[in-house]
């Protein structure tokens, strides 16, 4: 909150002048702040987490160069010659040319790929094909899958078996990690000649766990035939044999117990990456559909969720179901909102001129009310007449609202409201005067149980400002208690201490 204050009480203190000094000396700066906030705003926090470029690596040369030989290494010769035997002399080349032009300080400091849940499919491998983008190709006698419109139970199996893969998965490759460095200690321990594989091929089994079937043989006849190929010199001998089980038994028992004994939950439990690509709306579950628009035709398991039955407490009065979202949305059973009174209070006809000619409607104004200090209003317009007619009603006893009434019979004082030119004065009456007012408010008076009432509409009489102008009378009457309250006083009604409280 600023204060200002006057220049001569604000100002005087700061800039002082003698009255002998020249005009050009230059007036002391005011250090007085002339507002009496305590603080300087503070800074808004930014809506996104910012991502600094140290927690990147992107400013340490070490950790560059480690994620440079992860996820950037150079072609090795295995895959030179990989390459080679697929692709051209001159597609090498321009493979080559493209590799040495990209400048991989570059590449890790704009080209990181993100890895949170929420990234973009940029990198696209083309060996799947996403029906948001993708045809499937026509081929003769083709018929595109149909989707299996799936249960709620079924839908969970299914899903919770997608998991119970995906967590089977990581544990075996975290098990092939642990056998990757069993086997690196045996050979340091053993003898490098007692293992076949090199340190590469290890490294590379526990960076990659699905290696593991490039080492692995299945037929024992192509084992016993490149034993009986091998040198006989090279061969172990039974000793050797057994001394080397004995030595994987005890560092495959000592890997197990490290795996028991340390926390690999992050290693062997999915990530929150997987989980969406294996979810429900996931690429995993995305990309085994047809890209083709399969024929919906009747969803089964869905028979009477959209038309629900009739309500038994109705006794079959509400067949069609009209009643139902009121009976929703008031609470009220189907007899009580029968009961209501309802009545169509004013009714308009416009002609609307369009390009294809006059197009008509009607618009409806209705009450509804109970006869006991309720009363509500609803408008609806509609080309149909008698929708617009079941609308407003409908709204109607959906904004009903509590109207006060002294006695029961009549309004408390005076009461005046005004909506645009039409101006209505409400005046109580003793009992027995009756309704002496318009015939539009004694429907409304009669709705929420209004019996000794009087009515002046001075100026202009607008149906609809009427009807309006009456219900917010009738909603803003003044409240005896409050104005006592307010100014100190006790209430007593005499009607009810002289005459015992009867009214009739």
């Amino acid at each position: 909150m600023s204060v200002v204050r006057p220049a001569r009480s604000a100002l005087s203190k700061c800039v002082v002048a003698p009255a002998s000094a020249p005009i050009n000396v230059a007036a002391t700066p005011c250090r007085r702040h002339l507002h009496s906030t305590p603080a300087a705003r503070a800074k808004r926090q930014p809506r996104f987490r910012n991502v600094k470029a140290e927690e990147m690596g992107l400013t340490q040369p070490a950790a560059m160069a480690r994620f440079a030989n992860e996820h950037l290494p150079a072609y090795s010769p295995a895959q030179l010659e990989q390459l080679r035997s697929k692709y051209t002399p001159a597609q090498v080349e321009a493979i080559q040319a493209g590799e040495a032009a990209v400048d991989a300080e570059d590449m890790l400091i704009q080209g990181r790929i993100r890895d949170d849940p929420y990234r973009p499919t940029y990198v696209e491998d083309y060996t799947r094909l996403d029906p948001r983008y993708d045809l499937m190709p026509e081929e003769e006698g083709q018929k595109p899958r149909e989707h299996a419109w799936l249960g709620e139970q079924d839908w969970m199996d299914q899903f919770s078996a997608r998991l119970s893969e995906l967590a089977d998965g990581k544990t075996d490759a975290q098990l092939t990690r642990a056998m990757a460095r069993a086997l690196r200690r045996v050979k340091a321990s053993q003898g490098v000649d007692m293992i076949d594989m090199t340190e590469e091929e290890l490294a590379e089994l526990e960076a990659n766990p699905a290696m593991l079937q490039k080492y692995l043989v299945e037929d024992d006849a192509a084992v016993a035939d490149a034993a009986d190929r091998d040198d006989p010199s090279t061969r172990l001998t039974e000793a050797q044999v057994h001394k080397l089980d004995e030595a994987l038994d005890a560092e495959w028992k000592r890997a197990l117990e490290s795996l028991a004994v340390e926390d690999h939950t992050a290693e062997s439990s999915p990530t929150n990456i997987e989980m969406m690509e294996h979810g429900p709306a996931g690429l995993a579950v995305r990309g085994t559909e047809t890209a083709e628009a399969p024929e919906l035709g009747k969803i089964p398991g869905v028979a009477g969720r959209y038309n629900r039955a009739a309500d038994p407490d109705d006794e079959g009065q509400d067949e069609l179901g009209e009643y139902r979202e009121i009976k929703r949305v008031t609470g009220l059973a189907l007899a009580d909102v029968k009961s209501l009174y309802c009545k169509i209070l004013v009714t308009r006809s416009v002609s609307n001129q369009t390009r294809m000619g006059k197009i008509r409607s009607a618009s409806i104004v209705a009450i509804a009310g109970n006869g006991a200090g309720r009363l509500g209003i609803g408008m609806a317009k509609s080309t149909d007449s008698s929708t617009a007619v079941v609308t407003a009603q409908m709204l109607a006893i959906r904004n009903m609202k509590a109207i006060r009434r002294y006695e029961n019979r009549t309004v408390y004082g005076n009461a005046t409201a005004k909506v645009g030119a039409t101006v209505v004065e409400l005046y109580n009456r003793p009992p027995g005067f009756g309704l002496r007012v318009p015939h539009r408010l004694f429907e409304m008076c009669r709705a929420v149980g209004l019996h000794d009432l009087a009515a002046r509409m001075p100026r202009a009489k607008n149906p609809m400002n009427s009807v309006f102008a009456t219900y917010k009378a009738l909603l803003n009457q003044a409240d005896p208690e409050e104005i006592a309250r307010g100014r100190g006083k006790k209430l007593a009604d005499a009607r009810k201490v002289y005459y015992g409280g009867s009214v009739h």
